[in-house]
């Protein structure tokens, strides 16, 4: 073994490389040929079927279409002629010559006339028996077959043709007339069989005597031989046939009794297999032999200079690696290991030393005043320290959030967003900061939310110093802003809180679609001037029909939701889809394609027209009928429900309260939790829920002085804006309004 440690670790790996690698390919390309031979057959088997439903609806059909032309008058009047009548037979040659041009697979038609021994061609037109040009069609008409509507096989000028017989009728009977069709082979053959002369396939159709019926003639031969083999109705086997050996799928073709076959040779088949297994291993050998040079180049490249670099360590290290012990020289292993964690803590010092940066620790405790909602007493003391924003009189909190995020994101990387809303934060401490005291924080997401202080801050003054920033965030980055400011709060007020609602004002935006500073007098002022839908009962009317899986009802009442929308405005509309998709998504817990209340805005800017709207929202629908389709549940059903109900009503303060944790509680699966409970108590475990939370609110406002927000939050309801939509859906009236209608108590 050679003494150079790059020199024994490039062997190593080249003996690795080389027992791994090539196995490996020799397997794989054995496994891919095995796989792709089962897939092959697989093919065919599908091939056949897909050829014998063609073959059946052909013939069917063409059968069908014989049975029509045999039935016209025109054509009916000439067969049962006793003497020959000219305009009779115009009229017969005009009517069979319409169904010829419209179907391309009749080649020929044939009418005869067995009391006049006269027959109609479309190409020759009126000759006697006698003189009839296709003498083989002639006696195939004056023999009668027993079998009913079947495709006759016959010879014509060294040609295999098939003809259909009508009527056909039993042996020593005969009609009036009969017409015969003479199909199109070659037409009928191009669209049911396939070949394939270079890959080895053939396709045909033998008749129960293992005669061709479609396809290429000169193996009768090989047809007899697959004739006996194929006594079921499809099957697949393999044939060996001078000296070759075939794979072959067949089917039968009812009611004709015949049976098409697909046939592929097997060895062209493994030796285009072979060759690429032989090409897959010389490829192997030589990415092999390249890769050992890289990895010689590499390991002489990579480990060659440790030893410099250990002497190097030594050299500037020698005192610290060697003074404790006093060995002198030590091994380049020991020497690396050694230095490098020497080189480490220095680093960790010079880390630790960067953390104390003054920016960055007064960000870091700006977002834990935000998410934590209070100062703690070193938090205060350092933001008193290093900022002014402390030193006003009051606080105002806003939110900047990015229009349309979900683009923002797709068109910028991680660093690039980082550095984009790094930006903004600039922008708006830079117009802000002329006036009061400011600070931009990024809790990450879509938003900054921006922390102002000063004294008696006017809020016309301040709306029109954010409506700069918004502007200037336009110009200088191309990316549109909406702002929301809250009013003048004490700095023990809840901060997590008031951030909250303010990011809840941003998404009036959408409802609204106003571009301007929103307030949080914007809020009541909607929540006030929403009224319920015009229609409302037709929305519980499709949510019914959707609990009751009835698929057609459901898009009637789409409809109906759906066609007085057309008349009304852009903003209008989009308002009323809006709260519908609202609704439904709080009825059902979700919808398939909405993971959440504030995506609905994004799924909307996907369509450009109510009735893709409509499409897409009958889908999300039918996802939810099925996923409301499961079997009714077994006994002790009164036993759970009450249970459930129990455990409702000892969380329903809990905003987190959701149906996965009730069903976790009774240890049984939320779908059957939520049929359960609608057949029980008639209603869905979701609308229960939010009736005993109204009812709350309302004994709350009638009972309590509390705040509107504060019983919110007592009664379960996540955000400001989901209770007083849900509030006002359920009473008509906001909380406020509720509360100074509400009936006097007696003392």
């Amino acid at each position: 073994m050679p003494r150079q440690k790059y020199i024994r670790i490039f062997l190593a790996l080249c003996i690795l490389f080389a027992l791994v690698s090539i196995p490996f390919v020799y397997l794989i390309s054995q496994q891919f040929s095995s796989y792709a031979l089962k897939q092959i057959d697989k093919v065919n088997r599908i091939e056949v079927e897909h050829a014998q439903e063609n073959s059946r609806f052909v013939f069917r059909k063409m059968i069908a279409y014989g049975l029509n032309m045999y039935q016209d008058k025109s054509i009916q009047l000439w067969l049962t002629d006793k003497t020959e009548t000219p305009e009779h037979q115009v009229d017969a040659m005009k009517a069979a010559a319409n169904f010829r041009t419209t179907e391309p697979f009749i080649e020929e038609i044939y009418l005869f006339n067995m009391r006049t021994e006269h027959a109609l061609d479309l190409k020759f037109g009126l000759s006697s028996f006698a003189r009839f040009p296709d003498q083989a069609a002639l006696d195939i008409v004056m023999q009668p077959r027993r079998s009913y509507l079947n495709f006759i096989s016959y010879e014509r000028d060294g040609q295999r043709k098939l003809a259909l017989v009508i009527p056909t009728v039993p042996s020593g009977q005969q009609s009036f007339g009969y017409l015969v069709m003479v199909m199109e082979t070659g037409l009928i053959r191009q669209y049911l069989l396939k070949d394939d002369r270079q890959s080895g396939m053939r396709s045909f159709i033998l008749d129960s005597e293992g005669q061709v019926v479609l396809g290429a003639n000169g193996a009768e031969d090989l047809y007899a031989e697959l004739a006996q083999r194929s006594a079921d109705e499809a099957g697949s086997f393999t044939h060996r046939y001078e000296g070759e050996l075939w794979s072959v799928q067949y089917a039968r073709i009812d009611p004709q009794g015949w049976t098409l076959y697909i046939t592929a040779k097997v060895e062209q088949i493994r030796s285009d297999f072979d060759s690429f297994r032989n090409k897959m291993l010389l490829f192997a050998v030589l990415f092999v032999v390249l890769m050992l040079g890289v990895l010689f180049w590499n390991s002489r490249r990579t480990y060659k200079p440790f030893s410099q670099l250990a002497e190097q360590l030594e050299t500037k290290l020698g005192s610290r690696l060697n003074g404790e012990t006093g060995e002198g020289p030590r091994e380049e292993y020991n020497v690396l290991r050694s230095g490098i964690e020497i080189l480490a803590d220095q680093v960790d010092k010079l880390d630790s030393s960067m953390r104390e940066h003054k920016s960055v620790i007064k960000a870091e405790y700006l977002r834990q005043w935000i998410v934590q909602g209070k100062l703690i007493a070193p938090v205060e003391s350092y933001l008193r320290e290093h900022t002014a924003l402390l030193n006003g009189d009051s606080l105002h909190v806003g939110v900047l959030r990015i229009n349309e995020y979900s683009l923002f994101e797709e068109r910028y990387n991680f660093a690039s967003r980082k550095l984009i809303k790094y930006a903004i934060g600039n922008i708006s401490e830079e117009i802000v900061d002329r006036y009061w005291s400011v600070e931009a924080v990024d809790l990450g997401g879509d938003h900054l939310v921006v922390l102002l202080s000063g004294s008696d801050i006017p809020m016309d003054k301040l709306v029109e110093a954010m409506e700069e920033v918004g502007r200037q965030v336009v110009r200088w980055t191309r990316i549109g802003l909406t702002i929301a400011v809250s009013g003048p709060n004490a700095y023990g007020d809840d901060l997590k809180a008031i951030y909250g609602h303010i990011r809840e004002l941003t998404m009036l935006k959408f409802i609204s679609g106003e571009d301007k500073v929103y307030l949080e007098q914007d809020f009541e002022a909607f929540m006030a001037r929403v009224q319920p839908l015009p229609d409302d009962h037709l929305l519980d009317e499709l949510i019914k029909r959707i609990r009751m899986g009835k698929a057609e009802e459901v898009e009637e009442s789409l409809d109906r939701i759906f066609g007085p929308m057309q008349t009304m405005r852009y903003a209008d509309s989009k308002f009323q889809i809006s709260l519908i998709l609202y609704t439904l998504f709080k009825t059902f817990n979700k919808l398939p394609s909405v993971e959440s209340v504030e995506r609905i805005e994004s799924i909307l800017d996907r369509f450009d027209t109510l009735a893709g709207i409509k499409g897409w929202l009958s889908q999300e629908l039918r996802e939810i009928m099925g996923d409301l389709s499961n079997k009714k549940g077994a006994s002790r059903r009164d036993e759970i429900v009450k249970e459930i109900v129990e455990y409702v009503g000892t969380h329903l303060h809990d905003p987190m309260l959701t149906i996965d944790e009730i069903s976790e509680h009774v240890s049984l699966s939320t779908r059957y939790i939520r049929q359960l409970f609608k057949e029980v108590w008639d209603t869905t475990l979701s609308d229960y829920i939010m009736e005993r939370r109204i009812d709350r609110v309302k004994e709350l406002l009638e009972t309590t002085d509390w705040t509107v927000t504060d019983i919110g939050e007592r009664s379960g309801f996540q955000t400001k804006s989901n209770f007083f939509t849900t509030f006002k859906k359920a009473t008509g009236m906001t909380p406020s309004q509720y509360r100074d209608n509400r009936p006097q108590r007696p003392s």
